[in-house]
């Protein structure tokens, strides 16, 4: 099973947002990213017949439906829940909140959202059964998705997937086998420009 992994475009949102669940609008150039995208599958994957899967929120649906009119709505790829710090800057929230949650980004969520792990569990819960059908499967998503399923796949701690960084318009690629995953991409988007 080929795995393909793409973040949303850039959100059009003020610097050091956390936005996580909150529906915020991407930047105008989007439909740029989608055509640099549908042009990288075609090139690569001209036989492909993809499912497709996305997140509800504006700047995952916005892109899917651009790279596959009946992609499908899946609430368990949202991206995850900071709850109070929701729509806030980063700066603006208190230091001693950012050192508990970093003392152990897991299981901690002193914003009253979901933990790493909660979000985990969410997403693996779901992309199991995908897993077992075993097609070829783009899913349009979010970087804290794509951190988790990645170390999930790859066998990697969850609690360091948050070392892994993939941009904007970005596509993490994976091979899938019964008791393996390649990783052949990971948040690669420099061919967006």
């Amino acid at each position: 099973m080929k795995l393909l992994l793409i973040r949303h475009p850039k959100p059009d949102v003020a610097k050091g947002l956390c936005y996580g669940q909150t529906d915020v609008p991407i930047v105008e150039s989007w439909p740029h990213d989608a055509q640099a995208i549908n042009t990288w599958l075609t090139k690569h994957y001209p036989d492909n017949t993809w499912q497709f899967f996305h997140s509800p929120l504006v700047r995952t649906r916005l892109l899917a439906k651009a790279l596959q009119p009946q992609s499908v709505s899946v609430e368990a790829i949202k991206e995850v829940d900071f709850g109070n710090w929701e729509n806030r800057l980063w700066n603006d929230i208190p230091k001693p909140e950012i050192d508990e949650w970093m003392a152990c980004l897991t299981n901690n969520a002193p914003y009253h959202g979901e933990s790493l792990k909660t979000l985990f569990e969410r997403v693996i819960s779901w992309f199991e059964g995908i897993r077992q059908a075993d097609k070829d499967t783009v899913l349009v998503t979010h970087a804290g998705v794509i951190k988790v399923l990645v170390a999930h796949l790859c066998q990697w701690p969850l609690d360091q997937c948050h070392r892994l960084n993939p941009s904007y318009s970005s596509i993490t690629e994976l091979d899938l086998g019964e008791h393996y995953a390649i990783l052949n991409r990971l948040g690669a988007g420099d061919w967006v420009r």
